[in-house]
């Protein structure tokens, strides 16, 4: 029975010093918390005195904020941040690259033409005529120009 109540004793004192190092953890974890709240007050008043929005100041941190958020990504266990930073950023390149999948819708309206005749490029002097249809060179300056701009080069 004896070696009973030492073998009881000694999970005891285990239990105790167990509590003992959680009620630190607890202790230095409320730091922590008071430590988290007057920072956010000291940014604040920071940037009240210095005419600053917090999202200046992350800007200017950005350079830190970036090798921060990197050498999360070398962790084991990287946290929550960096994985609701790496859904979100997941997020947006679908959609970007949906956007660039998706076709340009072109107009159904008649593309406007040019007047019958010649029309002269001011930049390089060279004088085409439009009879029917435009002409490959004259179709070329439409889309390097624009249809407005060579329409008053008509001779």
């Amino acid at each position: 029975m004896r070696a009973i109540q030492q073998e009881l004793d000694k999970e005891i004192e285990l239990h105790k010093k167990k509590i003992a190092e959680l009620e630190q953890l607890k202790l230095d974890q409320e730091k922590k918390i008071e430590g988290f709240v007057e920072f956010d007050q000291t940014i604040k008043r920071l940037c009240n005195n210095m005419a600053l929005t917090e999202a200046e100041l992350y800007v200017s941190r950005g350079d830190q904020i970036i090798s921060w958020i990197e050498a999360l990504g070398q962790d084991d266990r990287p946290g929550r941040i960096y994985e609701t930073l790496k859904k979100h950023f997941e997020k947006v390149l679908k959609k970007e690259a949906r956007k660039e999948g998706k076709k340009e819708k072109t107009s159904t309206l008649p593309k406007p033409k040019l007047e019958v005749g010649r029309y002269k490029n001011p930049a390089t002097h060279e004088i085409i005529e439009k009879i029917k249809r435009n002409p490959r060179q004259l179709e070329d300056w439409i889309n390097e120009y624009g249809f407005e701009t060579v329409r008053t080069w008509k001779v």
